[in-house]
């Protein structure tokens, strides 16, 4: 865990680094997205549906399903539109491992990427 602060643009509070890393990432991700500047791979939206699919039980992203959706990537996920999806992953993990670190609102902002992406693999499957 990160000790070593920085200040939240939404908050008088300082935030742990990895907090506001996978905050910032997943926020430009998602209005990269949304603007059309970054769209997702096959591979990518592969793997968002895979996990997506893992989340259905209980809806929800743990540590252990990005790791496994990560695995299933292998190193191409990290080639792929410069390893940016891959990046937001990975960045969730400790946030998610953490709950000192964990903040809702990332949580919800990367469901909704997750399910943007996946929506993408649909897309071009048909």
């Amino acid at each position: 865990m990160s000790t070593i602060t920085t200040p939240s643009e939404t908050s008088l509070f300082l935030e742990p680094v990895a907090t506001e890393r996978a905050r910032r990432r997943v926020e430009e991700l998602m209005a990269d997205f949304r603007s059309g500047t970054w769209r997702p791979t096959r591979l990518e939206g592969r793997v968002a549906e895979l996990l997506l699919a893992s989340t259905a039980g209980d809806g929800m992203l743990t540590p252990r399903r990005i790791r496994a959706a990560l695995w299933e990537g292998n190193l191409a996920l990290t080639y792929e539109n410069d390893g940016r999806f891959a990046q937001v992953l990975a960045d969730l993990v400790p946030v998610l491992d953490d709950p000192q670190l964990t903040a809702l609102d990332i949580v919800d902002a990367a469901g909704e990427l997750v399910g943007a992406v996946a929506s993408t693999a649909v897309a071009v499957a048909a």
